[in-house]
């Protein structure tokens, strides 16, 4: 794990509509924590079918194994593991909630990502089962930066 300080990307620079780029940023997120994933030394490839309950896709070689990872960005104190929010204007308030926590059943993998400084958690979904459906990033401190969990896995 690094001990330098990671530096804070500039955000919305050119003043974008909130809500766009809520969006837009969320997909930053997604693409920057997959390049993350690559620069650890893992191929990893995002995953173009938006219902789908995960966001890649990284093949952690040896075993032939493939994990799915759900990309979760953060720009607070805390990470989320639940999926199916939508939020904005266009969504109807009326309709069901839709709103449900991730399981094995969806995902292997939640990838935290800090928006402010790419900063990743790398997190076995089996681990997010015994907590909430957030957890705070101070208690997340093992998770982050830790690529052996990745190896590890690999090796299992």
């Amino acid at each position: 794990m690094d001990n330098h300080t990671h530096q804070t990307w500039v955000i919305n620079l050119t003043g974008i509509d909130k809500g766009i780029f809520r969006t837009m940023n969320g997909n930053a997120d997604e693409l920057i924590a997959i390049g993350r994933v690559i620069k650890a030394g893992f191929p990893c490839s995002r995953v173009d079918v938006t219902n789908a309950k995960y966001d890649a896709i990284v093949d952690l070689g040896g075993k032939q194994k493939l994990l799915r990872i759900q990309i979760k960005g953060t720009g607070g104190d805390t990470l989320n593991f639940t999926g199916g929010y939508r939020s904005g204007v266009q969504i109807d308030r009326n309709a069901p909630k839709r709103t449900y926590k991730y399981t094995k059943k969806d995902c292997d993998l939640i990838l935290g990502i800090d928006t402010r400084t790419s900063e990743c958690y790398i997190i076995p979904i089996e681990d997010t089962q015994e907590w909430g459906n957030t957890k705070s990033l101070s208690q997340l401190q093992h998770y982050k930066e830790n690529w052996q969990i990745l190896i590890d896995l690999a090796l299992e």
